[in-house]
């Protein structure tokens, strides 16, 4: 029998419920000998638009090297667990400019993803309110199956 999965997909926010989806992903990958993708969103914050528009362009240099250093210690975090079951991983990292759930869903099209691995919730408090709706949202707009884990 063929795998189901040939590409597979998980977005990781460094919460505790994305490495979760991401330990999920890499059996998946590994049982359907399937490929693996790392995506981290980076969202723009307040602080890096008003870094933006900054008459001193380095100060959102500073803020978006300092923040990718963060973000990719996320994907490589996934990165390692995957080595460490002889799988290997792309990574990714874009940048978000219209919502996280948009961009999810559309690098899963263009990639040709067969299926989409999430954390069902993300940070906590109120951001865990709104990071459960991303979760719910890639299910509703995602163009593949989608396992969400808790």
């Amino acid at each position: 029998m063929d795998n189901v999965f040939s590409k597979i997909l998980v977005p990781i926010d460094g919460s505790s419920a994305s490495f979760n989806a991401s330990k999920y992903a890499i059996d998946l990958a590994r049982t359907n000998d399937a490929e693996l993708i790392t995506l981290h969103v980076i969202y723009p914050t307040y602080d890096q638009y008003q870094a933006a528009l900054s008459p001193r362009q380095e100060k959102l240099q500073e803020l978006t090297s300092k923040e990718m250093e963060q973000r990719q210690a996320y994907v490589d975090k996934v990165k390692q667990q995957a080595a460490e079951k002889k799988l290997s991983v792309k990574t990714d990292i874009i940048v978000g400019i219209t919502s996280v759930v948009k961009e999810i869903v559309e690098y899963a099209e263009d990639n040709n993803v067969d299926i989409i691995v999430v954390g069902s919730r993300g940070m906590t408090g109120f951001k865990r309110m709104l990071l459960g709706s991303v979760a719910s949202d890639i299910v509703t707009y995602a163009h593949c199956p989608v396992l969400v884990v808790k």
